[in-house]
């Protein structure tokens, strides 16, 4: 005998139907966050979440917090180890040039390093920022060379951790050749340019005197340019950072000792010396940071990329020119 199914009780199906209907209000809502991620993945003020870490009884203004960690590289969205930091930095940075209560910004920056225009695109930034009345402290991190240098000179005080390595100034540009094992293998490139210079550094080519001649005449130029803003920011003689510029490394004592630094500090004692220099508070401080859009968390819990590899294609897509302690130094995507 067939067994008689008897219906929902309505009560049942009015359940169900309510479900339905969350679920597809939660889908609507899915799609709206990923709307916002695909709009705030160009790192615009509206991803920078402000956390105010110390509040004072009658604060005249505030102090900006702003840490970035990473190499100095556009893209990446600041995602991860070896993801670029420059897009989320300068995002930061001009949060605080359009914030009028903000009188002074503390950088804490660990790089390596990185690109030449995006080293120079955050000194250039942090130029402005003081030329609107802001003062500026930067910490240096665990390692803070090359670039972070470069980058660093621009503020009103330079401190490190006692721990810190700095130095490397300088320019590189880097290639690896492989001819000579192609023809080991009998391979040959035949690639027709459109100018004897076009194939410039070509990995698979031998390498040519003049193309040399001219990349060096390129690094001479941008090191010309890195140490010049190095002796404005530092208040030094251009001979004297010309004689620490040889690419070498230096203990925060000393960097201390020769001028590139103003002191060993940890956090408290660089906040406390924006807190002099910005005389005229008392202040909040706000921390900013960088609130990853839905679409970049989604893009890089799919791809996910070896940040070794990924800062190798970076170094090695070139002939590219960094300011940047050696890429094999680093271990990466230091840090």
């Amino acid at each position: 005998m067939a067994t008689i199914v008897p219906p929902l009780p309505e009560r049942r199906r009015g359940i169900g139907c309510l479900l339905a209907l969350m679920a597809g209000l939660a889908l609507l809502g899915g799609i709206g966050f990923a709307l916002a991620g695909f709009a705030g993945a160009a790192g615009g003020p509206s991803r920078i979440r402000e956390i105010v870490t110390e509040r004072v009884t009658g604060a005249h203004g505030r102090l900006a917090w702003i840490e970035a960690r990473g190499v100095m590289f556009t893209g990446g969205g600041g995602l991860g180890e070896g993801a670029g930091i420059t897009e989320s930095l300068l995002a930061r940075l001009e949060h605080a040039a359009q914030d009028e209560s903000v009188a002074g910004i503390l950088l804490e920056l660990d790089t390596p390093g990185g690109s030449v225009t995006d080293a120079d695109l955050v000194h250039e930034r942090l130029v402005r920022l003081k030329a609107q009345g802001k003062k500026i402290v930067v910490l240096m991190g665990d390692l803070c060379a090359s670039g972070g240098i470069y980058a660093a000179v621009a503020a009103d005080k330079v401190l490190a951790h006692p721990t810190t390595i700095t130095g490397s100034i300088g320019v590189i540009i880097s290639a690896l050749n492989v001819s000579d094992l192609m023809a080991n293998y009998g391979i040959k490139d035949t690639s027709i340019t459109s100018g004897p210079n076009k194939a410039m550094l070509s990995p698979t080519r031998p390498v040519d005197p003049e193309h040399e001649a001219i990349l060096k005449g390129v690094v001479d130029a941008l090191y010309q340019r890195f140490v010049k803003l190095v002796a404005e920011g530092r208040n030094l003689p251009v001979e004297k950072v010309r004689a620490l510029a040889d690419g070498r490394i230096y203990t925060a004592d000393q960097a201390k000792a020769n001028g590139l630094i103003d002191g060993i500090e940890y956090t408290e004692g660089a906040m406390t010396a924006l807190r002099e220099l910005t005389a005229g508070g008392p202040y909040d401080v706000v921390r900013y940071e960088m609130e990853p859009a839905l679409f970049d968390l989604f893009k890089a819990a799919v791809s996910r990329p070896d940040p070794q590899s990924a800062l190798a294609a970076r170094v090695l897509a070139g002939p590219r020119a960094l300011y940047m302690l050696s890429p094999g130094l680093t271990g990466g995507g230091l840090p």
